[in-house]
Formats: structure tokens, C-alpha cells, sequence
């Protein structure tokens, strides 16, 4: 296995050890367990657990949301009601796939109310690109209303994708079922867009 391929290789097992045993529950030496390489090597491609962790949230944050928005980028010109409505689908599909992943990105706001974090400022940038993604279709005019509608989007989004049980119950459907999810966003877009 090549350098790169050990390095992509510890970089899943974090993510799927996240996932399943939550931010707290990650070792060096469960992971290096888990890909089949030795700490030894974590330490050598990585430096420290810190360091492989701020790795793999970067990563995770650029690929939910600054290659999610890439993914249709020539939508956004053409059509952006319907780019719109793709990548909440993905973004919202990820979100419930990936539950551990993403409460660990939000772990110090949640906890610490710390709001200065790596993934905050990532969430910003992302929430700033959509809002000039989208733009033209939100109804309203002043610029405060606007991103408020952007900020709503995607905290129903947020919530919905973190707890999807949440509302099972209420809504009599489950919204891990893909069809649900489609229906949910279209929904949503029907009462925030023009």
C-alpha cells in the first residue's frame, strides 16, 4: 500500500470510528486497529490524534459543503431552484447518514459554547456562498431578511439531519427514507422561495 493510500486508509477508519463510537470514543489505537496499521504510522502521517482529527473535520466539512455546492455548479446558473433542491437532498441525506460526524463538527458550540471554532467559520463561508448562490429566488429584499432565510434553511435542515426521530413520530413518516427526504425539502423550498 503506497503512502497516500495508508493516509486515505486511517482517514475512513477515523470517520467510520466517529461515527460509530461518537468524537469521544476515537483512539489512536482503535483506529490503527481498525485500518490495520500500527500507531506507529498514524503518528508518522499524522503527528497526533489532534492533528488526524482537525484533518478529518476539515475534510468532512469540504466535502458536505464547499464540494456539495461545486457538485452543481452549472445548475446554479441555469436553474438555481433546482441546485437549490439537490444539494439540500444531499446535504440532508449526509447530515442523517453521518449523524456522530456531524455533532462532532458542532461538539464545542453545543458544549462550550464556543462559536470560534474551525467548523463555525466553515459553516459561515459555506452559509455566505449560498446566500449569493440563491439570492435571486429568496423573497425578500433587505440583505438582514435575506441571509435569515438562508440561516433558516439551513438550521432545518441542520436539526432534521441530526435528529431525524426527532419528528417521526409527528410527522407519522421517517424521514430516513429517501423519499421522505425529497418530500421534506420540497416542502421546505415551497414555503422559503420565490
Amino acid at each position: 500500500m503506497s503512502s497516500n493510500e495508508i493516509k486515505q486508509k486511517i482517514i475512513m477508519t477515523t470517520i467510520e470510528s466517529i461515527e460509530s463510537k461518537g468524537v469521544q470514543g476515537v483512539t489512536i489505537r482503535k483506529i490503527a486497529e481498525q485500518a490495520g496499521v500500527n500507531v506507529a504510522a498514524i503518528n508518522y502521517h499524522f503527528g497526533s490524534k489532534e492533528q488526524l482529527l482537525k484533518i478529518v473535520m476539515n475534510a468532512t466539512l469540504n466535502e458536505s459543503f464547499v464540494n456539495n455546492i461545486k457538485d452543481y455548479e452549472n445548475l446554479w446558473v441555469s436553474d438555481s431552484k433546482k441546485a437549490i433542491q439537490h444539494f439540500l437532498e444531499d446535504t440532508l441525506k449526509g447530515l442523517i447518514n453521518y449523524p456522530n460526524l456531524t455533532k462532532a463538527h458542532l461538539a464545542d458550540s453545543f458544549l462550550k459554547n464556543d462559536f470560534s471554532t474551525n467548523s463555525v467559520q466553515k459553516i459561515n463561508e459555506f452559509l455566505a456562498e449560498l446566500h449569493g448562490l440563491i439570492r435571486n429566488i429568496i423573497p425578500f429584499e433587505d440583505n438582514f431578511e435575506s441571509k435569515t432565510s438562508v440561516v433558516q434553511l439551513f438550521s432545518t435542515i441542520l436539526m432534521s439531519g441530526i435528529m431525524p426521530g426527532l419528528f417521526d413520530q409527528f410527522l407519522g413518516k421517517e424521514l430516513k427514507s429517501l423519499e421522505n427526504q425529497k418530500v421534506f425539502i420540497k416542502v421546505l423550498l415551497e414555503n422559503y422561495l420565490k
